[in-house]
């Protein structure tokens, strides 16, 4: 439960909520105020956009393994630091090892067609990666996980595509040892962390935005406990590094400005790069692993391509830029502009 509004509705209905919402480990319970207005409901929009996962196809067709043994895997991974309690990691194990009364694998004969985002029955996913794009948010991770849910919804499509290539790009088999496969793995389960992290980063970062633009003031220790129970993206780790930052009033902008956070993303991001690297000569499908890794490598680079961008902007529009020996300032029009091609 995620209650918005003004402070004396909040304060009747609150009691109430707090008597059936979800408690944490400590018996407190998992609802607060979100903010002001519709922030409740915002925030709990943006919460239902950071769900996506795709490490299973990974263990499953590159590495080989069944479904008992991810399964395994991932009861291991929710046992682990940093992914420890984490909702969907514990449901993948569960979804993984359940079979039916035959039984058979339940997971063996699921489709892999996501069609809540095209039938309208769930629009929580389209409204947060619009919102991403109308108030200026990089939002890699979650927009690229939710354009592999919409291609996957268009089976009938993708078939006929796959008929005029000539079949798919295969994914490769692992050809390493146990003890390789047994590094992989880890590795693995780091770049589905440092992916899941970047996720928070990025929703909450679209909160904030929205937050500034319409004077909600968001209340983000009560956001942070709504999200320890009772939610699909509970998770230990980031909730106890997100409620120390928080609970010190130190909201920055931009969570990537945040040392704890920065450390955490440093540390495993040669983990990430590996399996990026592996992912792109397997052919396996991870797009929002992959992006993940473009959005810490451009959000953090004070060289990046759109230099180029820029002059051609300019060429072609007049667009103007800013010069390099400038302060870097605002977002706003540079003051420069040069005739590269003459009348």
């Amino acid at each position: 439960m995620c209650p918005g509004g003004e402070e004396a509705a909040l304060s009747l209905v609150l009691p109430l909520l707090e008597q059936v919402a979800a408690k944490d480990a400590k018996g407190k319970a998992c609802v607060g105020r979100a903010g002001m207005g519709g922030s409740g409901h915002y925030v709990k929009m943006i919460h239902n956009g950071i769900e996506h996962a795709e490490a299973w196809q990974t263990m499953n067709l590159c590495l080989g393994m069944g479904y008992d043994e991810i399964g395994d895997e991932l009861a291991r991974w929710n046992d682990s630091r940093e992914m420890k309690n984490t909702f969907l990691v514990e449901i993948g194990s569960q979804i993984c090892k359940q079979r039916d009364s035959s039984g058979k694998h339940v997971l063996a004969y699921v489709e892999d067609k996501v069609v809540q985002d095209i039938d309208g029955s769930e629009g929580t996913g389209i409204w947060s990666q619009s919102e991403a794009v109308r108030l200026h948010v990089p939002a890699p991770t979650l927009t690229t996980a939710h354009y592999i849910r919409i291609a996957s919804a268009f089976r009938r499509d993708r078939r006929k595509i796959n008929e005029t290539f000539n079949g798919h790009f295969s994914v490769a088999k692992w050809a390493g040892s146990a003890e390789e496969k047994k590094v992989f793995l880890e590795d693995l389960r780091k770049a589905v962390y440092v992916a899941f992290l970047s996720s928070f980063i990025q929703g909450i970062n679209i909160i904030e935005q929205a937050n500034q633009e319409n004077r909600w003031m968001v209340n983000y220790p009560d956001v942070i406990q709504i999200w320890r129970n009772g939610c699909m993206i509970r998770t230990d780790h980031i909730v106890d590094m997100l409620e120390k930052i928080f609970a010190r009033g130190d909201i920055d902008r931009d969570l990537l400005r945040h040392h704890a956070i920065t450390q955490e993303l440093t540390d495993n991001y040669q983990s990430l790069k590996r399996i990026v690297a592996k992912g792109v000569e397997s052919n396996s499908v991870i797009p929002s692993i992959s992006a993940t890794l473009e959005y810490l490598k451009f959000s953090n680079n004070t060289i990046l391509p759109t230099q180029f961008y820029e002059a051609q902007l300019d060429y072609f529009g007049k667009h103007m830029f800013d010069l390099k020996s400038e302060p870097a300032g605002e977002p706003k029009t540079g003051e420069h502009h040069f005739e590269w091609k003459p009348a």
